[in-house]
């Protein structure tokens, strides 16, 4: 800031060490202020007091002018002209709005990521639902394939063999069997969630269920050469609420896949444990197992173990209805090893309180 104070019109000690350029500035800065502003600051003002503020260009620059004239008792007057350069002001308030511009631009785009990771977070299950949904379809559809395949086969075979009609019917109808089967097991797992309001539950007790479902399962063992046997707790053991027919259908699937991997004349061990509050049914046997990597995916539609490839009767569906099923009741289900060799299934589910 440059200023000029004098008195009665003659500079005060401070004024006198300014340079010739600051003595012209000041100059036009009394200038400015008397064109534009009619202040003489060389002479006495007419009232007791007179300023005035302006800005205004010398020098290749923009300043900010002020002319103040004071009278003082008797005939002593005071003036005073000061100029203050605009561009380091004007440089900072540059900066500022520079500063201000990057900080909104960034929160902007800090913004704009967290809408961008909020939205991706928010579509993501349901591009994985429709993910899912495209692949159940298309799987479905090329497992259906074949036993239509087969049925139009011996149905056009029938046609040209009357002779033989009667074994191609046969055929025919085991496909549709097996086509039914699946088509069940296709509306279940695509029900999801909502099939849990259709359960028709009931209290149960555990060890008689088990102990009648081993029976009616008896006839289907000794068929396939396969032995059974129940093993249950000495104590009591609480009761589950179920649907006693999904129950039987989900313990019918693991038995079914213990007899397609149990050796010949082996034994599959039905037993119940309760422990906890919770009530599990696990059906052993002693096949080849169930490997680590497969334990991961055995439970998703579709999905066929290493020792299940080339199964033609093994659609990849039945542990995922399992699995499917357990969920429904509220329980889990997985898989072990069995001790000595082979795979163990377990369920799980809550008792009554």
């Amino acid at each position: 800031m440059k200023v000029l104070l004098t008195e009665n019109g003659k500079s005060l000690l401070h004024s006198l060490r300014l340079s010739e350029e600051e003595r012209a500035l000041l100059e036009a800065a009394k200038q400015v202020a008397e064109e534009h502003h009619g202040l003489l600051a060389d002479a006495p003002p007419l009232a007791g007091s007179q300023s005035a503020g302006f800005t205004f260009s010398a020098q290749e620059s923009t300043w900010r002018g002020e002319v103040r004239l004071d009278r003082n008792e008797g005939s002593r007057w005071t003036s005073l002209v000061a100029v203050q350069n605009l561009a380091p002001e004007r440089a900072y308030i540059l900066r500022m709005a520079a500063l201000f511009a990057l900080v909104a631009t960034i929160g902007w785009i800090g913004l704009a990521l967290v809408c961008w990771f909020i939205a991706g977070r928010a579509v993501r299950p349901v591009a994985h639902a429709m993910d899912q949904q495209q692949q159940f379809l298309s799987a479905a559809g090329h497992e259906l394939r074949t036993p239509l395949a087969v049925i139009r086969a011996n149905a056009g075979a029938a046609t040209r063999q009357l002779q033989q009609a009667q074994r191609y019917l046969a055929v025919i109808d085991g496909e549709a069997q097996r086509m039914g089967a699946l088509v069940d097991e296709l509306l279940l797992l695509s029900a999801g969630a909502s099939a849990r309001t259709r359960l028709r539950r009931e209290n149960l007790a555990p060890d008689t269920f088990l102990l009648d479902f081993a029976e009616s399962m008896e006839p289907l063992a000794k068929k396939q050469k396969r032995r059974l046997a129940v093993s249950l707790p000495g104590n009591a053991v609480p009761q589950v609420e179920v649907d006693a027919y999904r129950l039987r259908q989900l313990l019918t699937i693991l038995v079914d896949n213990a007899l397609y991997f149990a050796p010949l004349d082996s034994e599959i061990e039905l037993s119940l444990v309760a422990k906890g509050g919770r009530v599990r049914f696990m059906v052993a046997d002693h096949g080849p197992g169930v490997t680590n990597a497969d334990k991961k995916r055995i439970f998703e539609r579709f999905y066929r173990g290493q020792n299940a490839e080339g199964n033609p009767r093994h659609y990849g569906l039945g542990l995922a209805v399992a699995a499917e099923l357990a969920a429904l009741h509220g329980g889990r289900l997985w898989v072990e090893d069995t001790p000595g060799g082979g795979a163990t299934f377990c369920l799980e589910l809550l008792a009554v309180r």
